[in-house]
């Protein structure tokens, strides 16, 4: 027979197991029922939880939310499932968590801790070290964040800690800072919390009046703080825009979010007095064009500019009255009415210059054997000793002349001088310089602007003509002419003189007849009129015999 006291402990032990067989039963069952939402990552290096929800495929591949944490150099890497929460967990070193859930062994997500198990002793140092390593081991949060995973992930959930340098697809949320001295997290939803009736602030916002064109400092002496008193001016949003160069009011709109996504908001008038000082043309001046330049508004504005003080006014508010006071001269005069009513004027003078520069000192040159033989470049230098060019409206100076050489025969050099204006009119103007190593011409050069009805024979271009040998003896009458008529008014003629082993030594210039003057044009009509046809004449004398 077995002793009372053996068959009370029997019985003990019988009920005790069939206790634990049921709680495993129970908790079998539970978790074959229970659906798991989410999928909670923790990035121990970046200090970032990131929780996944299901896909389409039942596969924790959609980022859902992201929270700010503190991990500690004890937290275990590795794959683990939630088995344990608690309202209020002690915690190591004799302090308190709100909304905890055990990960494994004695980790836990929790809330930053406190003092005591008391909402209004919170650790506002350690708060502040949300985002680095700061924990002994467990998965430090705000009281926010922490209570959402406890309320919203069943004991069972899958928690992966690991480490990487990327935070994750949604990123590190910013965290709120707090002042030395609060006891509550601003985060925590209880209807205690004193931040439940806080909201952001805006200070040091007014009403600006500003001179025309004065700069404004919207953000000088403006502040921002947060629901937790911390500054967050850096943050504040600028609606509304102040042209400085337009007179008027206008409405500046400040607004200012904490991260507990509270807002606070103020307006103000800036007012922008009227420009006094009138407005100014810049970049009109006289100019010189080629006749083939269209002068129309689009001309006249070309390098104009219009400011009201530093602003630069649009060319759309410059009138343009252009008036031709004759064939190559224009007046284009610019007028501007600012909106402050000033008024600005402006007059040019656009001249049409169709004339080419005008070179003097070009002459025909007979060189001597050394400086014949002292080389191109030397022969340039020559040609340039003496020669001018002066222009109507163009500065031009002798380095403007371009000289250039070209070999005309074995004894000479066609010396061609060419200068342009500023409008691109052209002069050009050719001579030959030679060496004459037996018999040397003088006299040569160019005529121009030669009565119209003056004939031009061998004895005219004669005129002045001289040859020498190299005894210095006159030999003129061994100079032959050949005289081409280029045009009704142009001549060339070509002096030939023997040279060295019976060659020919050529030099050539311009014989120009000037236009008819209008008394020659009339003297002509008159002389055609006059002289009739011999036919005429013989009827006019039949006639009178008749008579």
């Amino acid at each position: 027979m077995i002793p009372a006291r053996f068959r009370l402990r029997k019985t003990i032990i019988l009920s005790m197991v069939c206790l634990l067989a049921s709680i495993l039963v129970s908790f079998l069952t539970t978790s074959a029922k229970t659906e798991y939402p989410y999928y909670i990552k923790v990035n121990k290096q970046q200090n970032v939880v990131t929780v996944y929800k299901k896909d389409k495929k039942g596969e924790y591949t959609v980022p859902y939310k992201a929270f700010t944490c503190s991990t500690g150099v004890d937290t275990p890497l590795g794959v683990y499932k939630t088995p344990a929460k608690y309202r209020w967990k002690l915690l190591m070193g004799d302090v308190w968590g709100q909304y905890s859930t055990r990960i494994v062994r004695g980790i836990l997500f929790h809330s930053v801790w406190y003092y005591q198990m008391d909402a209004t002793t919170l650790s506002a140092a350690q708060y502040n070290k949300l985002g680095t390593a700061a924990s002994h081991g467990c998965v430090r949060l705000t009281v926010a964040d922490a209570k959402w995973l406890y309320d919203n992930c069943p004991l069972g959930t899958t928690v992966e800690i690991y480490n990487s340098k990327d935070p994750g697809p949604l990123g590190k949320p910013e965290t709120m800072k707090l002042l030395p001295g609060t006891g509550w997290d601003p985060t925590d939803p209880s209807k205690d919390n004193p931040f439940n009736h806080k909201t952001p602030s805006i200070s040091g916002v007014s009403n600006k009046t500003i001179d025309w064109g004065t700069q404004v400092n919207l953000l000088s002496g403006v502040k921002a703080l947060s629901t937790s008193g911390t500054d967050i001016t850096g943050k504040i949003q600028i609606e509304g825009t102040v042209d400085i160069h337009t007179a008027g009011k206008y409405s500046v709109k400040y607004t200012v979010t904490d991260l507990l996504g509270r807002s606070a908001e103020k307006t103000i008038t800036v007012t922008v007095n009227n420009m006094k000082e009138p407005p100014v043309i810049k970049g009109v001046s006289d100019r010189v064009i080629d006749s083939d330049t269209v002068v129309d508004r689009a001309f006249a504005l070309q390098g104009v500019t219009a400011y009201l003080s530093s602003k630069k006014l649009s060319n759309k508010d410059i009138k343009v009255a252009i008036k031709k006071e004759s064939d190559t001269v224009y007046t284009i005069t610019y007028t501007l009415t600012a909106q402050n009513k000033k008024k600005a004027k402006e007059v040019a003078t656009v001249s049409v210059d169709t004339t080419a520069p005008v070179m003097t000192g070009i002459e025909f040159k007979s060189l001597t054997k050394k400086q014949w033989e002292s080389g191109k470049e030397a022969i340039t230098a020559l040609a340039r000793k003496g020669v001018k060019v002066t222009d109507d409206y163009s500065k031009l100076a002798a380095k403007d002349i371009k000289v250039s050489l070209k070999a005309n025969g074995e004894y000479a050099y066609i010396v061609t001088y060419k200068a342009s204006d500023q409008v691109g009119n052209t002069a050009s103007e050719s001579v030959q310089f030679t060496y004459f190593p037996d018999i040397k011409l003088e006299g040569i050069y160019h005529h121009m602007n030669i009565p119209y009805h003056t004939e031009i024979t061998e004895a005219y271009v004669m005129q002045g003509v001289m040859a020498v040998n190299s005894n210095n003896e006159e030999c003129t009458d061994l100079v032959k002419v050949i005289i081409k008529q280029v045009d009704e008014r142009l001549y060339k003629v070509t002096y030939q003189v023997p040279g060295p082993n019976d060659s020919v030594i050529s030099v050539s210039c311009n014989f120009s007849l000037a236009e008819k003057t209008e008394e020659e044009s009339e003297k002509g009509a008159t002389e055609h009129n006059t002289e009739a046809p011999d036919g005429n004449q013989e009827q006019e004398g039949d006639s009178s015999k008749t008579e």
